[in-house]
């Protein structure tokens, strides 16, 4: 019974730091959530209270090399990290989600390990960084330095006016305009804008999608910049 409660208590505080990050995520709409992180903490738990309990070289006494068991872990779930992370149009996606996923195991691992305490100290530093910086982050993304290409498409000169005031007014400086093509039957036309400065891109392209005559806005950055 004593080792019941042995490896039932790091397993338990496991699965509940794992649900408490797992929430986070879940709030904030991202692939991996609660179920995800309170399998990975769970898992990763039992693999380390597996290597101090599951392999006894003299009988009686805990595992001899658990580290070996936790390193193992933190291998694997590296690949599994990896798998949340992608890139498109020259942006990277999932970092912050896979970083999450490598906390979350190094939590359980403690946990697993006997020090509670610093499992806990470390799921609430993930909350703090992960939570608590958002809104530094969002105000620091309005100041950054971009450069690229907006493509806008529009059906009236008048809406090509308001890109180019609106570009200044969010901080962008307009040095390249290519040449206008239209469609077919002439009710759309379309024109490309190199643009840097700094400024929220999202802003941006929100303000203009609301403008009318303007059909549809996209940027793409200059990953040579």
């Amino acid at each position: 019974m004593d080792q019941f409660w042995t490896l039932l208590g790091p397993l338990a505080l496991a699965l509940g730091l794992g649900l408490l990050v797992g929430a986070e995520r879940e709030w904030q709409g991202k692939p991996a959530g609660m179920r995800t992180h309170a399998l990975i903490a769970v898992g990763a738990c039992l693999f380390v209270l597996a290597g101090r309990y599951g392999f006894d070289a003299v009988p009686g006494t805990p595992g001899v090399d658990p580290a070996r068991i936790a390193a193992q872990v933190v291998t694997g779930v590296g690949f599994l990290g990896a798998g949340v992370i992608f890139f498109h149009r020259n942006l990277v996606y999932g970092m912050t989600t896979a970083a999450s996923i490598w906390s979350t195991t190094a939590i359980a691992i403690a946990c697993a390990a006997g020090l509670p305490w610093a499992a806990v100290a470390v799921a609430v530093m993930h909350l703090v960084v992960v939570a608590g910086l958002a809104p530094v982050e969002r105000a620091i993304s309005r100041r950054v330095k971009h450069t690229g290409r907006l493509h806008v498409r529009y059906t009236t000169s008048a809406a090509l006016t308001e890109v180019l005031s609106a570009c200044t007014a969010k901080g962008f400086s307009v040095t390249e305009i290519d040449g206008e093509d239209g469609d077919g039957d002439g009710t759309e036309r379309s024109t490309d804008l190199v643009l840097t400065g700094r400024g929220s891109v999202r802003d941006l392209t929100e303000r203009l999608s609301a403008e009318e005559g303007i059909v549809s806005v996209t940027f793409r950055e200059d990953p040579g910049a």
